[in-house]
């Protein structure tokens, strides 16, 4: 059901932070939610490369970590940081228990940001980037998304080499 704000108009931040709730903790339409797919996930799964140089789940979620925080945190005094990849991925890894444990804090207070985010602000340009915080808000659930199925794959591969 679309989310309307007191004048009976469609929020556009409420139907962003929907659409970022259902793909992180349930009611994604294409199949399970992030949330519900590392309810499967034990460390030791985690860990496991699909296949050489490939990322593993804890990788993946760690690289979600780092950009919900990063798009949490910016603002006009904190500009969001220019992508770096070979850095991205070279972070020391996080143990599991802990690593689910901080993404499941960032993932709510994320959510809570964008709910709350201002619609007249959704136009305004991302501080450190050429596009409006809307854009940076749709592509943060689609980056979700996109990780989510890497995830979803990489779960199902190192489940069965252990079957």
């Amino acid at each position: 059901m679309p989310a309307r704000g007191r004048q009976g108009l469609v929020n556009q931040s409420e139907l962003i932070a929907d659409a970022y709730h259902a793909a992180t903790l349930k009611g994604a339409w294409y199949g399970p939610a992030l949330g519900e797919l590392l309810a499967r996930v034990t460390p030791e799964l985690a860990s496991l490369r699909p296949t050489p140089g490939g990322h593993s789940i804890s990788e993946l979620l760690q690289h979600l970590l780092l950009w919900n925080e990063r798009t949490r945190n910016t603002s006009e005094s904190h500009p969001m940081p220019r992508w770096e990849p070979e850095k991205e991925w070279a972070e020391p890894q996080i143990p599991w228990d802990e690593l689910v444990a901080r993404w499941k804090q960032s993932r709510d207070l994320l959510e809570e940001k964008i709910r709350s985010f201002p619609v007249e602000g959704l136009a305004k340009q991302v501080p450190g980037r050429d596009y409006p915080y809307e854009t940076l808000l749709h592509g943060t659930v689609q980056h979700t998304i996109y990780h989510s199925g890497q995830i979803a794959m990489v779960l199902s591969m190192v489940e069965s080499r252990r079957a």
